[in-house]
């Protein structure tokens, strides 16, 4: 855990399997309300989910067998927690207590997930191999697609201002790329960061602030953005 100017705060978990411990986590999310960790990681199965104070103290591990590989992580304004499956491209919605609420298969629209952002009862799900982002209402019809492969090239990150601007983070060509679309899907801007070569950025997200920021995952680099002015 990082303060926004990149000074180090506190660090949480030790390598391991058993419950509290963390075993090649690949993502996190944070619940608004209470500040608390969703953390999911590999453990003993192909997937486990953990939850963790905001101080990092566990609290429980939830069963996610159902999961072959998170490929996307979200909390809703509910408190459910969302996880998409990229191997078999699902969408599973759990409460905190870890009861499954419901889910939907969405591998009719979508070849590979790689990231979701929730807005209202919309679930934006960014497809990699499709080069676009596939919309849903929360019952998983499908309502629209956003982006195309020239615009989103191998889309790895999502989120949804409070403004209603969703922005698709992709680095195809070493380069980390936004496009920005309206929540209907036409294209806003777009926008590319020229001073750093980034290889396989991972995820998006928008701070409070309005800055972006993502992962470099090979350039073990965090990147935070000025922020975008959208006219």
């Amino acid at each position: 855990v990082f303060e926004k100017t990149g000074t180090f705060k506190f660090q949480f978990g030790i390598p391991g399997k058993e419950e509290g411990q963390l075993w090649y986590p690949r993502k996190v999310a944070v619940m608004r309300n209470t500040g608390k960790f969703v953390v999911c990681d590999r453990g003993n199965e192909r997937s486990r989910m953990q939850i963790f104070t905001k101080n990092g103290h566990f609290i429980k591990k939830i069963a996610i067998r159902y999961i072959d590989i998170v490929a996307g992580l979200a909390v809703t304004s509910q408190g459910h927690i969302v996880a998409v499956d990229s191997v078999s491209p699902t969408v599973f919605v759990i409460s905190e207590a870890g009861d499954l609420l419901r889910w939907f298969d969405c591998s009719d629209y979508m070849r590979e997930p790689s990231d979701i952002a929730i807005s209202g009862k919309e679930y934006f799900v960014c497809d990699f191999k499709g080069h676009c982002v596939v919309v849903f209402n929360e019952e998983g019809q499908f309502l629209r697609r956003i982006g195309c492969e020239s615009i989103t090239n191998f889309p790895n990150g999502i989120d949804i201002s409070d403004a209603g601007d969703v922005l698709v983070g992709d680095s195809h060509g070493n380069r980390f790329h936004v496009a920005v679309f309206s929540r209907d899907g036409s294209l806003l801007s777009e926008f590319e960061c020229p001073y750093v070569k980034v290889s396989r950025c991972c995820g998006l997200k928008i701070t409070s602030e309005g800055y972006v920021v993502t992962l470099a995952k090979n350039n073990h680099h965090v990147l935070v953005l000025n922020t975008l002015y959208i006219m």
